[in-house]
């Protein structure tokens, strides 16, 4: 009875975090941090709605292998060939190498070899199943910040999954390598599989295909095959379920290398559905607030380290040749913040602590408490710098002032040039009208000094006008002039 209480608990929740997540204004509350905290408010350390009984773990480990397989789906090779991965790769190993340092020096917690590796593990890690949707909400996925981001979140996976594997093991670091290698083997074959089937099992496919279609639902119960099949494997490996599902996940998209749009949709409904909703729900039932309130210098710590360790590598790394003149300075600051969400990774590190007795209920509550943090403020204060990015508030208002300062400086200019137009209209009319009356008066001097001439009506000839006619002459008109016959009578 008290296990169905906490799965109808659980349910209500999963219903109703999306729905408040999307009336808050941008979204700036992602649902994942709703759940969490959610799943703080009705676990056993506060309302006690929510036992974590043995089903409910169970149920939630299978929605953890959920997201590590949606998340190895969505992760295509391409996209880490080239510069992007291989600068991701060292933006990493450079986070680890400042989080070993950091979590061996900083006196935070009381820690062994086994919690220290775990601890700096986590600081390292980037939560690529929780920022796809995020990045896909925002569109800006398939942009230069996005492809980087994904590029880091890749790389910020799948190294701290082969860290978990190999440094939160109880084998000697040979056996542990050599039983590394031996799933991946087995991964490898089981991946080649779908290949050779397209060549001789054509039928088979075309029949798996059909039935996909009807209740039999064959192409999700593949899917779950698969998955459950890895995850029982790494188990027999004394391996966590992160690297099975994972790798279930790579499998699945070799085997649709184009990607299924009605396989997806299932798939996204069957996870997104319940089963993961209940992971992060349970997990935040996990937490021991009271735990986290008597050290929070100790959260403060752990989300400060995060930026340090993980958001600085990333940054600097943006500066490398290859890739500098691909983002500006606000978009560096994006795709730090981005890199830095980190919570699933956290979670399945701090229960495989838990779980081995090597960290206590105290550091692991902080850990997961620091993690949800970061996945409500990185993605959070990013929109935020990559809004102020896309604004370009400095360029704006350094151009609004050339706008303001040209406008003053051609309306100056106008006035001037009216000013001057009007004194050069008001000089050319005093000249015209006084070469007017100079000539008047020259053509009076000139009459009054030749003889046998008189001057107006006097002399009966009428006065010359100052504009003589226009005489339109024959030449003009292309005509040839004619004889003056009376001319030649009187010559």
């Amino acid at each position: 009875m008290t296990e169905f209480i906490s799965l109808f608990t659980i349910a209500v929740i999963a219903l109703l975090a999306p729905l408040i997540s999307h009336l808050i204004p941008r979204n700036a509350i992602p649902e994942v941090v709703l759940l969490v905290g959610a799943g703080v408010v009705v676990g056993p350390n506060v309302l006690g709605l929510v036992h974590l009984s043995g089903s409910l773990s169970l149920l939630s480990e299978l929605g953890l292998a959920f997201l590590f397989m949606l998340a190895g789906y969505e992760i295509e090779v391409a996209q880490v060939k080239g510069p992007r991965g291989r600068i991701a790769l060292g933006a990493w190993i450079a986070s680890f190498a400042l989080a070993a340092l950091a979590v061996f020096l900083l006196p935070l917690v009381e820690f062994d070899t086994f919690q220290g590796a775990a601890i700096a593990i986590s600081l390292t890690a980037t939560a690529l199943g929780t920022l796809i949707p995020i990045l896909k909400e925002r569109g800006i996925l398939r942009s230069p910040v996005g492809l980087m981001v994904t590029a880091h979140g890749i790389v910020g996976e799948i190294a701290p999954i082969l860290a978990m594997a190999l440094l939160l093991s109880f084998r000697s670091t040979a056996e542990t390598l050599a039983v590394i290698g031996a799933f991946i083997l087995i991964s490898v074959v089981i991946a080649t599989v779908p290949v050779q089937a397209r060549k001789f099992g054509s039928r088979l496919l075309a029949l798996i295909h059909m039935k996909a279609q009807t209740t039999a639902q064959t192409t999700v119960r593949l899917t779950v095959v698969v998955l459950v099949g890895l995850v029982t494997l790494a188990d027999i490996f004394a391996l966590d379920v992160v690297l099975g599902a994972f790798a279930a996940g790579f499998i699945v998209r070799t085997a649709v290398p184009d990607g299924r749009e009605e396989l997806e949709e299932k798939l996204d409904g069957l996870a997104y559905g319940f089963m993961i909703p209940l992971f992060f729900v349970t997990s935040g039932a996990a937490i021991d607030p009271a735990a986290v309130g008597e050290q929070p210098l100790a959260l403060v710590g752990f989300v400060v380290l995060l930026l340090g360790v993980r958001a600085i590598p990333v940054f600097v790394s943006t500066y490398l040749p290859s890739i500098r003149d691909d983002f500006t300075s606000r978009e560096r600051v994006t795709v730090a913040l981005y890199a830095t969400t980190s919570l699933p990774i956290i979670v399945a590190v701090t229960h495989v602590a838990t779980a081995a007795e090597a960290m206590s209920e105290t550091v692991a509550s902080i850990l997961v408490s620091a993690g949800a943090l970061s996945v409500l403020l990185m993605p959070m204060l990013a929109a935020i710098s990559g809004a102020a990015a896309d604004a370009h508030p400095i360029q704006r208002a350094l151009s609004q002032m050339r706008r303001l300062g040209g406008s003053r400086t051609s309306g100056v200019s106008k006035t001037a040039a009216n000013t001057m137009r009007k004194r050069g209209n008001t000089k050319s009319t005093r000249t015209a009208e006084g070469s007017k009356s100079a000539q008047a008066s020259s053509r009076v001097q000139t009459q009054s000094s030749t003889p046998g001439t008189k001057t107006g009506s006097a002399s009966g000839t009428k006065p010359r006008s100052s504009a003589a006619p226009k005489v339109s002459s024959p030449l003009s008109r292309g005509k040839r002039p004619s004889k003056d016959v009376n001319a030649d009578k009187s010559s």
